[in-house]
């Protein structure tokens, strides 16, 4: 389970969706925007009826958010600031294919986040 404190708040769903940056790949997009230095990370999770019926859907979600708990950790992702946003565009049920690619797509948002501070 996700813990509360790395959970996006619905209310910034739709400005992430506007203002972030979006990062695509065969199963989803990421969609990475700066927000505050001081907080941890904030992911949001968008699994729609395209992918699939209720218990498809619900276990991508529950997929999506073991890795991203795995992945703020190996990729040390604490207090970077960012909210992040994914939606589901493919059914994927197979764990490792999954995390591949969640992890290929923070790995390119990193890299720009790190390319951009160092532009400034």
């Amino acid at each position: 389970m996700l813990q509360k404190r790395y959970r996006l708040q619905s209310a910034l769903f739709k400005d992430l969706y506007e203002k972030g940056k979006k990062y695509r790949d065969t199963y989803g997009m990421l969609i990475a925007l700066p927000y505050s230095r001081d907080i941890t990370p904030k992911f949001g999770f968008v699994v729609s009826k395209k992918i699939g019926n209720a218990v498809q859907r619900h276990h991508m979600t529950r997929l999506l958010r073991v890795i991203v708990q795995e992945s703020i950790k190996e990729l040390k992702l604490d207090d970077n600031g960012y909210i992040y946003e994914y939606i589901a565009f493919q059914f994927c049920d197979d764990y490792h294919i999954l995390k591949e690619s969640v992890k290929n797509l923070l790995k390119k948002s990193i890299k720009d986040e790190k390319s951009n501070t160092l532009d400034n």
